[in-house]
């Protein structure tokens, strides 16, 4: 199997596309918002505010790392701090460089924990799939106590019929892949099953030898095999643990959640709190599957017309250009320089003359 799932080409190129998806955004909403105020209009900002925002920040972004050397911890393997923090800010840069930003950094940590840790394919695909289950389930869980109140609130929002498809796609599809990633966790010889068919089909055969196809056919089947262990030893041992990681989860969610709130009262925008809240899940919701890079550009036209009732102009647009940074452009920003470290010191450590 390939060392790397991304080339380096290919991620020089994307994080290229989504700086300038960004900064399209960005000119956009000041175009129709600001006009070009936004210096004069951070500076009315609320320090105190402003320094709760990157509390929130830099605590979701621990809580993250943290359940990651968590569920390490619970299979026994020693990750620090550090590492876990690494695979976090890593995963976090790629998620926001690639399309459908939802979950594209998953897969780059676990080849990290793989390579880097030595842990076995399964096991590796056992601790971000089941931390990434706990998310998910998370904000399911939070899903689901608002779709009524959506259906009813959503004809008076005065939104496009655009951004109420995109609001209904986002539904469909983050419940759809719930109860795909609850399938696949609970039963992961699917993913044997699916892997044989496919590699077995007419097509396949003519463009693949028999020996490539058997032997990724027994890498699947022995990362299955490991992932199957490792997702029984976490469920049986260390439940309490599991426990933990869903609290986590739900603290990070809701930090997450209360910035836009925390942004607003820095502004002195006093809309309710509980509606900023929910607006802010319909977002999550729709936003996840934008096929931009990381949703950059994007994102902030449709949090111009999600929040447009909330917020006065010209307010808006510095609402919106703040939230993305502390909320997507910081970790891309963090992220990248972790990614581009990393790489260095990989490479001064394979042009090393071994002793």
């Amino acid at each position: 199997m390939s060392n790397e799932i991304i080339s380096k080409k290919t991620i020089v190129r994307d994080t290229i596309l989504a700086i300038l998806a960004g900064v399209i955004g960005i000119i956009f909403i000041s175009l129709f918002t600001h006009n070009w105020n936004f210096a004069d209009l951070v500076k009315s900002f609320m320090l105190s505010y402003i320094i709760w925002a990157f509390v929130f920040m830099f605590l979701s972004w621990f809580i993250e790392a943290y359940t990651i050397k968590l569920v390490s911890d619970v299979l026994g393997y020693s990750i620090t701090m550090r590492e876990a923090l690494k695979v976090f800010l890593i995963g976090g840069f790629i998620s926001r460089i690639t399309p459908f930003g939802g979950g594209g950094g998953e897969p780059m940590q676990m080849v990290i924990l793989s390579k880097e840790k030595a842990i076995p394919p399964g096991d590796s695909a056992a601790i971000i799939s089941i931390k990434m289950f706990i998310g998910t389930f998370v904000r399911v869980s939070v899903f689901l106590f608002v779709p009524v109140w959506i259906l009813v609130a959503k004809p008076t929002w005065g939104i496009s019929e655009a951004v109420n498809i995109l609001i209904n796609t986002g539904v469909i599809i983050t419940l759809a892949l719930f109860s795909a990633l609850l399938l696949i966790i609970l039963k992961p010889d699917l993913a044997l099953l699916l892997t044989e068919k496919v590699l077995n089909t007419r097509f396949f055969k003519k463009i693949i030898k028999d020996s490539a196809r058997q032997k990724t056919i027994e890498w699947v089947n022995k990362t299955v095999n490991e992932y199957r262990t490792a997702k029984d030893k976490i469920f049986s041992l260390k439940r309490n643990t599991l426990y933990f990681v869903f609290f986590l989860s739900f603290l990070s969610w809701g930090m997450i959640l209360l910035t836009p709130v925390v942004l607003m009262r820095g502004l002195g925008i006093m809309s309710p709190w509980p509606e900023i809240v929910i607006t802010a899940i319909i977002f999550y919701i729709s936003s996840a599957y934008i096929p931009t890079p990381g949703g950059s550009g994007t994102a902030e036209i449709e949090l111009l017309a999600l929040f447009a009732r909330l917020i006065p102009n010209p307010l808006i647009g510095t609402f919106i250009i703040a939230w993305r940074f502390f909320t997507h452009y910081f970790l891309l920003i963090a992220g990248g320089i972790t990614t581009f470290l990393d790489t260095l010191r990989k490479k001064k450590k394979s042009s090393k003359p071994s002793e």
